[in-house]
């Protein structure tokens, strides 16, 4: 660029930058441009003329070619690469380090940094009030369970939520001294929608029997129930909120039964074994040839995982000691692995998570007291303890990433009542999501 061009564009800033002076108001005194800095010391012959102003570092070292020109000033430090797309453009001044992440919003903004996702409401069934819906709001009732004098007039089983819908739930059973027949409730985050009939073959004056909510159907526009008979038991499929009842799978399947989350294959405990089939919206594929792995023990506890199949197995040895082990079966190869060994009993069922490819399940050594369960992922390569001193744990987040369990307080001092703790736990860090404490809930699930 010519010294004489930088030097009229020197002027015209300065000018520019100068303050208005009007008759009305007398120009302001600067202590700064008198005669040591403003004058010929500062602002004259030494640092303003030949030396530090002209040719030396105002000319054509310092403010033409080298530095003000071509090599600083011009194409690479002031052009393309650090003064254009790369530096001072899209990336580096642009929206990457000068706009919304480093510039902008984040670094050099006005809004605050994300704060950690919330995780997912809780809707739990709490045998003092009912169905009742936890959040950052508070605590709001979604169906009261109605009394009769200081009892409740119904028995409940475990509720389900669909998580991703908020649509839910449960079966309950009048306890009357008459016929007690089993009904089916249904609801959404604004109350109960619909009661209708259960299984008309549960329950009644035979012996007795329990209608038990499994899940929602792979379409999400059915529920599935489990009819527990005590010699053995049934699985239905009920359109959601519509009476009638279809029976998908009979005593010999349905006893000892895992679905995949899929629902488009599934195993069952049958004599010898294993038994590995299709499935279908109807029940078993008609015809389909399934596969048996011949097992000796005691199988139960089945969870469908991706690519395997997991189940506790209990082999009672020559001594009478019982020998307890969770295994794995690889549907294509049908070689089985032991993926975990329990310190103590596994108490309560399994808790499918689809997201993670993996179960939960409880270790619990009963004379811990409060809390005597330790809550394993279990995959088909191994376990890992993922909580520790829980009293259960009851459902994991569509997504995988939170775990919601029942805890008994370390203190009580201060607290109501001696009823435990609802709590997230974020599987991501180990670390308390929220904690809603004092509910006694018998079952609860996240919504949305």
């Amino acid at each position: 660029m010519d010294a004489r061009v930088v030097r009229c564009s020197l002027v015209a800033v300065a000018l520019a930058a100068a303050p208005l002076v009007t008759a009305a108001q007398p120009a302001p005194v600067d202590p700064y441009g008198g005669a040591s800095y403003g004058g010929a010391t500062y602002g004259g012959a030494t640092y303003g003329g030949a030396s530090y102003g002209g040719a030396t570092y105002g000319g054509a070292s310092y403010g033409g070619a080298t530095y003000g020109g071509a090599s600083y000033g011009g194409a690479t430090y002031g052009g393309a690469s650090y003064g254009g797309a790369t530096y001072g453009g899209a990336t580096y001044g642009g929206a990457t380090y000068g706009g919304d992440a480093y510039g902008g919003a984040s670094y050099g903004g006005d809004a605050p940094v994300a704060a950690r996702p919330r995780p997912p409401a809780v809707l739990a069934y709490d045998w003092t009030t009912g169905l009742v819906r936890l959040d950052d709001a508070g605590r709001q009732i979604v169906l009261a369970a109605p009394v009769e004098g200081r009892v409740l007039a119904h028995s409940y089983q475990p509720l389900i939520v669909d998580e991703a819908t908020g649509r839910w739930f449960l079966t309950r059973q009048a306890k009357a001294k008459t016929a007690r027949v089993w009904t089916l409730v249904f609801g959404d985050r604004r109350g109960a929608t619909a009661e209708i009939a259960g299984d008309p073959r549960c329950g009644g004056r035979g012996p007795a029997c329990f209608e038990v909510p499994l899940g929602f159907a792979a379409d999400g526009a059915s529920v599935l129930t489990l009819s527990m008979h005590a010699t053995g038991f049934t699985l239905g499929r009920y359109a959601f909120a519509v009476a009638g009842r279809r029976e998908l799978a009979g005593k010999a399947i349905a006893t000892r039964l895992a679905i995949a989350p899929t629902q488009d294959r599934a195993a069952y405990v049958s004599r010898g074994g294993l038994a590995l089939i299709d499935w279908t919206a109807t029940g078993p594929r008609p015809k389909a040839p399934g596969q048996l792995v011949k097992l000796d023990g005691s199988l139960d506890r089945l969870v469908m995982l991706d690519e395997a199949v997991l189940f506790r197995r209990r082999v009672t040895g020559r001594d009478r000691r019982v020998t307890t082990t969770l295994e794995v079966i690889d549907r294509a190869t049908g070689d089985r692995e032991i993926v975990y060994q329990p310190r103590h009993e596994l108490a309560w069922a399994p808790l499918e998570a689809p997201a993670r490819g993996s179960a939960f399940i409880h270790d619990c050594d009963h004379a811990r007291g409060d809390n005597p369960c330790d809550v394993i992922e279990v995959t088909a390569v191994g376990a890992r303890a993922m909580a520790r001193g829980v009293a259960r744990a009851l459902d994991v987040s569509a997504d995988g990433r939170y775990l919601l369990v029942l805890r008994h307080p370390r203190v009580r001092a201060g607290r109501a009542t001696a009823w435990p703790d609802l709590v997230v736990v974020d599987l991501a860090t180990g670390q308390d999501a929220a904690v809603y404490p004092e509910v006694p809930a018998d079952s609860a699930q996240f919504t949305r």
